[in-house]
């Protein structure tokens, strides 16, 4: 089982509507239902006043001025040892959960994954592994370790194997 963190802190060049973390987190759902995700934690700024979201979903909220800062204390509320990252912005699709499960009942649930956008440009579409990162299952050690809330940086630190199944945009 999984502790999902969603990660809300959003670039200045593109603010994140609070519709998106909404259906961000509502991509989650089937994961829950099916018993891969345990529990979650909404990360973000302290003026993006995404209380009420985390209300409404039941989540545990992490405000924190930095995405980083705001990991670290999310990954110490985490429940579970194995975590689901999920850029803000960002949902999964089907076949996630199987892909999951399947990993931890195969043997490589220590092996970090990692979910990319589904391609969208043409070189993206050529190149699949060119895609950008949004979401990383890793164990919370091996996130705690390397200090980064950075998805990209992080596929590439833990090594990531890239998962068959894709995220797609939610706004």
């Amino acid at each position: 089982m999984l502790t999902a963190i969603l990660l809300a802190h959003p670039a200045q060049a593109a603010p994140l509507r609070r519709d998106a973390i909404a259906r961000s987190l509502g991509s989650l759902v089937d994961s829950c239902v099916q018993g891969l995700v345990a529990d979650a934690v909404l990360v973000g700024a302290p003026q993006a006043g995404l209380g009420a979201i985390a209300d409404e979903a039941g989540c545990a909220l992490v405000e924190s001025p930095t995405a980083s800062e705001g990991l670290a204390a999310a990954l110490a509320m985490a429940r579970r040892d194995h975590v689901f990252l999920l850029a803000a912005g960002a949902a999964v699709e089907r076949g996630f959960v199987d892909e999951i499960n399947d990993a931890f009942t195969y043997g490589a649930g220590d092996r970090a994954l990692v979910l990319r956008l589904t391609p969208h440009s043409l070189l993206t579409r050529m190149a699949p592994g060119l895609s950008q990162a949004v979401g990383i299952v890793a164990t919370k050690a091996g996130v705690r370790a390397e200090g980064t809330a950075d998805l990209a940086r992080l596929a590439k630190r833990l090594r990531c194997a890239e998962m068959s199944c894709r995220g797609r945009r939610t706004y």
